[in-house]
């Protein structure tokens, strides 16, 4: 696998294509790319081809989502991880995933503090043509919209 996840064109929000080995590593590349497609503005970060690159990343939340689906559960996620990015100013460029199955997560997504966002800001994750599949090799794609 070559990518973890590509902005797609859509009219007027953000479409995401993830890429991942399983479903650990899909919830972790939807993570980044969310956060990424916004571009915040982090002192101390570095911008490099579309990407924030941040030495370090100082901040840990611990998340746990239990959702009635996997598709739910993405979404949850994603909410939980943009939640905490609007109270505590904070952007999460990745995680370790401690624990996973079809329908929970316990996590640590890991960030640093932000003073805004170059492109936008991210509303919601949107169910709006959400697709989640598991390839015929066992890799995961899903795609997700994100209300602007």
């Amino acid at each position: 696998m070559k990518k973890d996840f590509e902005l797609l064109s859509h009219t007027a929000d953000i479409k995401l294509r993830v890429y991942a080995h399983d479903r650990a590593q899909l919830l972790r590349h939807a993570l980044m790319g969310m956060f990424q497609s916004v571009r915040p503005q982090v002192p101390g970060c570095a911008v490099k081809d579309g990407r924030v690159f941040c030495k370090q990343l100082p901040i840990s939340r611990e998340v746990s989502v239990q959702s009635g689906d996997f598709e739910a559960l993405l979404v949850d996620f994603l909410s939980e991880a943009l939640y905490l990015s609007d109270v505590h100013n904070e952007a999460y460029f990745d995680a370790t995933i401690h624990a996973i199955d079809a329908t929970h997560v316990r996590a640590t997504l890991r960030g640093a503090a932000i003073t805004g966002f170059e492109v936008t800001e991210i509303k919601a994750v949107t169910y709006h043509d959400l697709v989640v599949r598991q390839e015929s090799d066992g890799s995961w794609v899903a795609e997700i919209v994100f209300d602007i």
